[in-house]
């Protein structure tokens, strides 16, 4: 009974590390909770196998695949497109630690005969999975994977703040042709709580097309139509002045120069990755000088 609860508790443990560690690499925003729901439920086989008293009581088809039904619970809206990668990152972690683990006994029966070996197993192995993924370069990661692009973006406006996953697009050269700033694409359902309610009639009239409408009396000398141009076809975007911008990329936060935000009225990806559309160039890094994708 006590060995079979330590080997739950030790599946739980490393289950949480291999998701968080797996989350980290991909650069994919997740919860605590989330990952706890699923290493809870990467537990299940390992229960399965215990009540049966019998290893082969998963049948190793399952056992290969099971790693995805934990990360369509820990990694909500993930694309489909990085589901294969990120099972091949979770089993390089998993193989990582059970060398870890050998390294660790090895040296526990060597240097120290006497020191218990559930130390190794509870604790060295998860620490040093964690510091590895601490210290990994997670950018060239990254860049194996194609997330190098994805980051998040946190748009401030009447002391409201809109944080949303973003597509860094180094094509993207959209200005305002007014106030010459740069334009972040965001969507429109995306962003419809944060809007200020006086914005939106306005907004709906220049997604309708509407050629004589103008923005409410407060905001007329700062809203204006962008005019865009796709292989889809062109149009005019509603963009307003945000009051502060600043971006996440490859896990650190930088500050942006002054940014336009327009509202694109459906959805800028299909497989709902990101929501807003910008350019790295806007990133401030240090101070003139800036960050290129």
């Amino acid at each position: 009974m006590v060995n079979g609860i330590s080997t739950l508790l030790f599946s739980l443990e490393m289950d949480w590390v291999l998701v968080w560690l797996t989350a980290k690499l991909l650069g994919h925003r997740t919860t605590t909770l989330r990952i706890t729901l699923a290493a809870s439920v990467g537990l299940l086989p390992t229960l399965w196998v215990l009540l049966r008293q019998n290893l082969y009581a998963v049948p190793w088809e399952l056992g290969l695949v099971w790693p995805l039904v934990m990360m369509a619970v820990a990694f909500k809206g993930l694309a489909r497109r990085f589901w294969l990668k990120g099972l091949v990152l979770f089993y390089a972690m998993s193989l990582l630690a059970g060398g870890l683990m050998n390294a660790g006994l090895s040296w526990l029966r060597l240097y120290s005969p006497g020191f218990p070996g559930w130390v190794d197993w509870a604790l060295l192995a998860p620490a040093a999975l964690i510091v590895l993924g601490l210290w990994m370069p997670t950018r060239r990661v990254r860049q194996l994977v194609g997330r190098e692009a994805y980051g998040e973006i946190e748009l401030e406006l009447q002391k409201r703040v809109l944080r949303l996953p973003v597509l860094w697009d180094s094509g993207n050269e959209l200005t305002d042709a007014k106030t010459r700033r740069p334009v972040v694409i965001v969507e429109m359902a995306a962003a419809l709580d944060w809007i200020p309610g006086d914005l939106l009639p306005w907004i709906l009239a220049v997604h309708r097309q509407e050629t004589d409408v103008r923005p409410p009396e407060l905001w007329q000398d700062r809203a204006s139509g962008v005019p865009f141009h796709t292989i889809n076809g062109q149009g005019v975007l509603p963009a307003v002045p945000v009051d502060r911008a600043r971006g996440q990329y490859n896990d650190r936060w930088h500050a942006m120069v002054p940014q336009m935000v327009a509202f694109a009225p459906g959805r800028i990806t299909r497989d709902h990755s990101y929501h807003a559309l910008a350019t790295p160039k806007s990133l401030i890094h240090y101070p003139n000088e800036r960050v290129g994708a």
